[in-house]
């Protein structure tokens, strides 16, 4: 047995399941954040993740697949309260809505509208 053989059965792969690595394609992982600025803009895609308690004020972040890539979207109250309503998995999509009256004292709170595929 030669010492490249020895190799591969040591990894558990045959030589088939290597060869078929050498011809996988990759595709780089690189998500940037969505960006609202209009009324109406919005955000469709699939929830693939939801993290909690990140960045300096331990904001929510989902993060979605979207025709154009990974795209990650930073919580707020309406909008945490509305997402935790959805299951990682769901085709969805997010509508900015504007903003809310403002509190004395506060700023106005971001509008979002969620609805979930229930088609698929």
């Amino acid at each position: 047995m030669n010492q490249k053989c020895k190799i591969n059965i040591f990894l558990g792969k045959t030589q088939k399941e290597l060869n078929k690595e050498k011809n996988t394609m990759y595709k780089e992982i690189n998500p940037t954040d969505w960006n609202f600025e209009n009324v109406g803009d919005f955000i469709e895609g699939v929830l693939v993740r939801k993290q909690d308690n990140i960045g300096i004020n331990k904001s929510m972040l989902y993060s979605i697949e979207t025709s154009e890539g990974l795209k990650n979207v930073w919580g707020s109250t309406i909008l945490d309260n509305r997402m935790a309503l959805v299951t990682v998995g769901e085709k969805i999509r997010v509508t900015y809505k504007g903003l809310a009256e403002a509190k004395a004292g506060k700023n106005p709170a971001k509008i979002f509208k969620v609805e979930v595929d229930k088609l698929e």
